[in-house]
């Protein structure tokens, strides 16, 4: 948008000349313009394009007036010559029509609008103050987190595409911008948007290192009176074809004070609905997180700064010509300047630019070797889920659904094997031939004298401790009996032990933590509640029975592979051999969290493989990658060559698709470092 030098009011484009509205001034460098019939971002003025009268490039997405049915959009003519769509606000609107009517301001409130701006920047955000509110909460003063904040907010306008390296904390970064934009008063709304998988990590680290509490958005009527709202992108994302708009359309009713968007390189295509829908979003500050901004093809970086800052890389055809090359997608011409234009919305560190050093994860699969008779119990059991769980009334129960439930329980620990037995024993939903069976399995339990999986883990936890007698170890188990079980061996060798588990008050958690650093020498964990745990005090890790959710193995070792670590971190994993469990502990373990990969890699390598989670509405959560295996194990029917087959394919699968996150990081790196 031009103003006159003269007076300072709007230059218009009238019959082709170009002049000031009010005085008649003529600049001397007239504008070339277009009039595209283009929808452009709500957040920006009614501007036109300074294009040099090139050609619209055919790969961008044009609407037509016809098509236009947004209520805020408007068509403005000057004579019958300019034609511009824009996206406007209830507020913009009456701007427009002031310039419709030639309704200019004064020069002397213009002047004091500059005189204002002036003022403001005397006021320019030089530190973090609320830094001394959360500094209690974080485990590490890092500076390139405070500078990467601070630089966010004071020189990018909150408008920026933060692609550190993996494992230097984005969130971080991400959460500082947010709680000093919070307590200035400059945020009174807010919006996350990340893959499902994240959504529960995020509102942990908000609440407990940044004090923010956000609600998690599932469904359409949840919108309405949420100022601080997370949710997972491809839930709310979801278009409705029949009304033509997006189900979650609510949300882009509101004007959000700032939008955070994680791994957003998924919004590396403009024609997809996912991107589409955070475009139309209405916000005043932006950023987008991720550390490889485009995978394939330099476009994808386009797009992406195309929802920070429209034009910033001129347009795609301007863009084509000056970067790409003939060829190579992903090697751009003159890179320097490519770059130069980078860095002015973008920030990018390094892991030996800020000297942080996450430690060796040492793998180590202990075999269990059954007795004979656990041997026969574990195939009744299995054979029992299979083919013998059945209603009250005679039918089948949904293999999956049981499986999914009562497999994991019921090969954690004989206990909770025991346990679950029982609870099908006693429930009247189950089928008197199901009970049968669980009855003749209960007693094969109690005519067996030994449990070779718990000897098994005192025996190495007997160890550790012999090598070194200040050794620190985390047991992990899925399920609470089991917990209980190991905490009661313990017991009889007087080792000294805290349980920590769902449940625990605020202050209960900590005191767990400070018995487990001061005093006991094991810590006995489940999954539920061990979330943000802190504990790089500690450099053993053994997962006693191993979730089929690699995200959730991958947190596990995260509570130890922390920065602060000093020591390389040992995990054992225990398998039973001849069974399901020895194939899938090698995959999860050897092929995919203890391969080289920095904390953080691996959820983004599966998020790109699409099999991380998948939220569905009204249902628990499903883990896609879990889902497979599951697959792959009742498909077998209890073969265990076939399954093994199965595994091995999806090892390969992952294989491939960190080799293609290796090459991406590359090209990634030759370009933004």
């Amino acid at each position: 948008m031009e103003f006159c030098k003269k007076c300072g009011s709007l230059i218009i484009i009238n019959k082709g000349k170009v002049a000031c509205a009010k005085c008649n001034y003529k600049p001397e460098n007239k504008l070339q313009l277009e009039t595209s019939e283009k929808i452009i971002n709500h957040n920006q003025v009614a501007v036109v394009n300074e294009r040099g009268g090139e050609e619209i490039d055919e790969e961008e997405d044009y609407i037509l007036p016809e098509k236009v049915s947004n209520k805020n959009e408007e068509l403005i003519e000057f004579d019958g010559e300019l034609k511009i769509i824009e996206s406007f606000s209830d507020e913009d609107e009456k701007i427009i029509q002031k310039v419709k009517r030639k309704e200019f301001e004064p020069i002397e409130k213009l002047n004091l609008r500059i005189k204002s701006e002036e003022v403001s920047k005397e006021t320019e955000i030089e530190e973090l103050i609320s830094y001394n509110l959360i500094r209690k909460n974080l485990e590490y003063d890092l500076p390139h987190q405070q500078d990467g904040a601070l630089k966010i907010l004071r020189d990018m306008d909150g408008r920026v595409l933060l692609a550190d390296e993996v494992g230097l904390g984005k969130t971080i970064t991400a959460g500082m911008v947010l709680k000093e934009c919070v307590v200035r008063g400059f945020v009174k709304k807010a919006l996350i948007l990340t893959p499902s998988s994240l959504v529960e990590q995020w509102i942990d680290e908000l609440k407990t290192k940044f004090e923010l509490d956000f609600k998690h958005v599932k469904y359409e009527y949840e919108w309405e009176n949420t100022d601080f709202a997370i949710a997972s992108i491809d839930t709310v994302k979801s278009f409705d074809n029949k009304t033509n708009n997006f189900k979650h359309s609510k949300v882009h009713e509101n004007t959000w004070d700032i939008l955070i968007v994680d791994e957003a390189h998924k919004l590396k295509n403009r024609d997809s609905i996912r991107w589409k829908f955070v475009d139309k979003i209405k916000k005043k500050r932006i950023l987008l997180l991720t550390a490889t901004p485009f995978q394939n093809d330099l476009y994808e970086l386009y797009n992406l700064l195309h929802l920070l800052r429209r034009g910033h890389l001129g347009t795609q055809s301007e863009f084509k010509k000056k970067f790409l090359r003939k060829g190579n997608k992903r090697h751009p011409l003159n890179p320097k300047e490519l770059k130069k234009k980078l860095n002015e919305v973008m920030i990018r560190r390094r892991r030996d630019e800020t000297k942080i050093d996450y430690k060796e994860r040492v793998p180590k699969i202990i075999s269990v070797n059954l007795t004979e008779r656990e041997s026969k119990i574990y195939e009744k059991i299995i054979d029992l889920l299979l083919d013998n769980y059945s209603n009250f009334k005679g039918n089948p129960i949904n293999a999956r659904l049981l499986l999914y439930s009562l497999l994991p329980k019921i090969t954690s620990s004989s206990k909770s094997s025991i346990e679950t037995l029982r609870k099908i024993i006693e429930n009247p939903k189950y089928h008197k031939d199901t009970k049968d069976m669980a009855r003749e399995i209960l007693e094969e339990y109690k005519l067996s004298k030994y449990d070779t999986k718990i000897e098994v883990l005192l025996n190495l936890i007997q160890k550790i401790l012999k090598e070194d007698k200040q050794s620190k170890i985390l047991i992990y188990t899925k399920h609470p009996t089991t917990l209980k079980y190991i905490a009661s061996k313990l017991n009889l060798l007087k080792i000294s032990h805290a349980e920590y588990q769902g449940g625990l008050t605020t202050e209960e958690k900590t005191n767990k933590i400070i018995q487990f650093k001061e005093k006991a020498q094991v810590m006995i964990s489940t999954d539920t509640g061990a979330e943000g745990l802190n504990l790089q005090f500690c450099s053993n890790l053994i997962n006693y029975d191993l979730p089929w959710n690699p995200m959730s193995v991958e947190q596990r070792i995260g509570r130890l592979d922390r920065i602060g670590q000093k020591k390389k971190v040992k995990v054992y994993s225990l398998a039973t051999r001849k069974t399901m469990e020895e194939h899938i502990v090698d995959l999860i373990i050897n092929k995919m969290c203890c391969i080289g990969l920095v904390i953080g890699e691996l959820p983004i390598i599966l998020i790109n493989m699409g099999l991380d989670s998948a939220e569905i509405t009204g249902k628990k959560e499903e883990n896609k990658f879990a889902d497979k295996l599951m697959n792959a194990f009742i498909d077998s029917k209890d073969n265990l060559d076939k399954f093994a087959g199965e595994v091995s394919k999806i090892g390969s699968e992952i294989e491939k698709g960190i080799s293609e996150y290796d090459i991406t990081k590359k090209v990634n790196s030759d370009l933004l470092d």
